[in-house]
């Protein structure tokens, strides 16, 4: 469990490394706003994402259902992932 935690965590960071120096403060905005109201669960998802986005939220849906579904993940990864992009996006580029 701890080993597939840490894939997720690399994986997130090396999407922010890609994406968070491209980020508009309004995709920025958009992406905090998903993020704080779980806009990757099924339902709240927005409809054709750009590809940036979307690999944001791929990467939330998949960890959600690892950790809530399919129990492969330790309880807690998904609030240590969300902390890790939320300051991600924090950064000053």
């Amino acid at each position: 469990m701890a080993d597939r935690a840490e894939e997720l965590r690399v994986e997130l960071e090396g999407l922010l490394a890609e994406h968070e120096p491209t980020l508009t403060a309004d995709e920025r905005a958009y992406l905090v706003g998903l993020e704080e109201g779980y806009g990757w669960r099924p339902g709240r998802r927005p409809m054709r994402p750009e590809p940036k986005i979307a690999a944001f939220l791929d990467l939330f849906d998949r960890a959600e259902q690892e950790e809530l579904t399919y129990r492969t993940l330790e309880a807690g990864t998904i609030d240590e992932l969300r902390g890790t992009f939320r300051r991600g996006l924090a950064r000053v580029s």
